[in-house]
């Protein structure tokens, strides 16, 4: 019971206290290095799952996180914690936009949004510090952000083509 109670207490607290990409950082925070939940590895192993999966991010890491620390039930008390506190202030925005314009509204809703794309460039560069020691694996990252950044790719493409490519370099690079 103390797992089910952590998740709901982790999760409803990331899902009502941040944004955008700024969830992602604090799910990796949470899990891996308060909680301990994950080691890095796993989380960019997940992340990875969470990234593919459809939905949104954020919910999936919950419900793959959930599920690795209290099996089903966990993963059901995951999603709602993460889904329910960001529900409920959405019905609460959407009220107050029935009203004329509200200066402060839009401030704030500005302030938040430069706050998670800050938060999610923070958790990127974060992000790329296991592969920040291998070449092969640095350029991977860069060749994946290219893909995306400037050449528009979807996600699934820049994973159709770039990871066959790593998996035949990293076999390579092994001694048989």
């Amino acid at each position: 019971m103390n797992s089910l109670l952590a998740l709901a207490a982790v999760f409803g607290r990331i899902s009502s206290t941040s944004f955008g990409g700024g969830q992602q950082a604090m799910i990796r925070r949470a899990v891996v290095r308060e909680r301990g939940w994950l080691s890095e590895r796993e989380y960019m192993e997940m992340l990875a799952i969470a990234q593919i999966a459809p939905g949104a991010n954020p919910v999936n890491m919950a419900v793959l996180v959930g599920r690795r620390v209290a099996g089903a039930p966990g993963a059901l008390v995951a999603f709602v914690a993460c889904t329910l506190p960001g529900l409920v202030i959405l019905l609460a925005i959407a009220a107050l936009s029935l009203t004329p314009r509200l200066a402060f509204l839009q401030g704030a809703l500005r302030g938040c949004a430069a706050a998670a794309v800050g938060l999610t460039f923070a958790n990127a560069l974060e992000l790329t510090r296991p592969f920040r020691r291998d070449l092969v694996d640095l350029a991977f990252v860069a060749a994946a952000a290219l893909a995306m950044l400037v050449l528009h790719a979807s996600l699934a493409v820049t994973l159709i083509v770039l990871v066959p490519l790593s998996i035949a370099l990293h076999r390579r690079a092994q001694p048989s």
